[in-house]
């Protein structure tokens, strides 16, 4: 059947005609779009997924020289990055008068900088932006559109061990010793609160709670590590978990790969740093008012009430 008839009242059509009804409208919206009648999704330039350390504003950066990543996106046809530009301040909406480095015109394609400036400070938030220069197959270099991001950030942690106020807390119990430890300590803060961060390593694993919530989503944390030659540890922000007046926080650890019991796992039975978990804390508070106080930095295990069950 060629051509169209009606049966019943209905128009019956070929499968030529679907065929060709389909390949026009294919057509139509196809075609538009190759000669440039879109310019919405064919122009639009972005720079986009800023990231410190391949993390998105991360807190406890430790690295002095972290990496910045980001990504151009651009509908324009053979479309590349140039040049980029990295600014980095302390304050997001003077990046004039508190810049910190400032990498000046780079030329190059790569979407991967390695930060070079002046030391960072520990425990600071920083500031960075990017502006890239993007051009097209047909442009001239100097013609490169510039192509701003938005704003990104990243805090700096300890940096430097001898910035710790705390110190190694444990139950002191033998390494054999089943129940997990659990720890809870009160303390007082005033009001006027600007921030709130929660810096804790651990041998061993945990989880941590202030004021009977659980801090983070995370499990089995820390992750595995020679732990005669490095811990790692993990920064928290507790701003929204904290109150004036009356608070606590509580610690419960567990063994891990730190104090493997088993004896049928590679001999991590017999590993060289194996003791009863412990833990490192401290809490740091900055007011609005510019003043700070540190909370948990006493001289051991007097420091925590060792609770038999619970630690909210």
């Amino acid at each position: 059947m060629n051509g169209k008839n009606r049966s019943r009242g209905r128009t019956v059509y070929s499968v030529s005609e679907v065929k060709m009804c389909i390949i026009n409208m294919i057509r139509s919206i196809l075609l538009p779009l190759l000669l440039g009648v879109l310019p919405l999704s064919a122009a639009a330039q972005t720079v986009s997924s800023l990231r410190t350390e391949h993390l998105e504003s991360p807190l406890g950066i430790d690295n002095p020289a972290p990496r910045f990543s980001w990504r151009v996106e651009d509908g324009r046809s053979g479309a590349r990055q140039t040049a980029y530009r990295i600014v980095l301040a302390t304050d997001s909406l003077d990046f004039g008068g508190n810049r910190v480095w400032d990498s000046g015109r780079v030329a190059s394609d790569a979407m991967l900088a390695v930060y070079g400036g002046p030391a960072l400070r520990p425990f600071t938030r920083y500031w960075w932006k990017v502006t890239c220069e993007v051009e097209t197959p047909g442009q001239v270099g100097h013609e490169a559109s510039p192509v701003p991001s938005q704003t990104a950030y990243f805090e700096t942690g300890m940096t430097d061990e001898r910035n710790w106020r705390g110190c190694w807390i444990s139950d002191k119990q033998n390494k054999d010793f089943k129940p997990a430890p659990r720890f809870r300590k009160e303390f007082k803060i005033r009001g006027g609160i600007a921030g709130a961060r929660a810096y804790i390593a651990v041998a061993g694993l945990y989880s941590l709670y202030v004021n009977g919530r659980k801090v983070g989503d995370s499990v089995l944390d820390p992750a595995f590590t020679r732990f005669d030659r490095r811990v790692l540890y993990s920064t928290y922000d507790i701003t929204p978990l904290l109150q004036e007046g009356d608070n606590a926080v509580g610690v419960e650890l567990g063994n891990g790969w730190y104090n493997h019991q088993a004896v049928t796992t590679w001999h991590f039975d017999r590993a060289p740093w194996r003791a009863r978990p412990a833990f490192c804390m401290d809490i740091r508070i900055r007011y609005q008012d510019g003043s700070g106080q540190v909370v948990i930095h006493g001289t051991g295990l007097e420091d925590f009430v060792r609770r038999p069950a619970g630690v909210q």
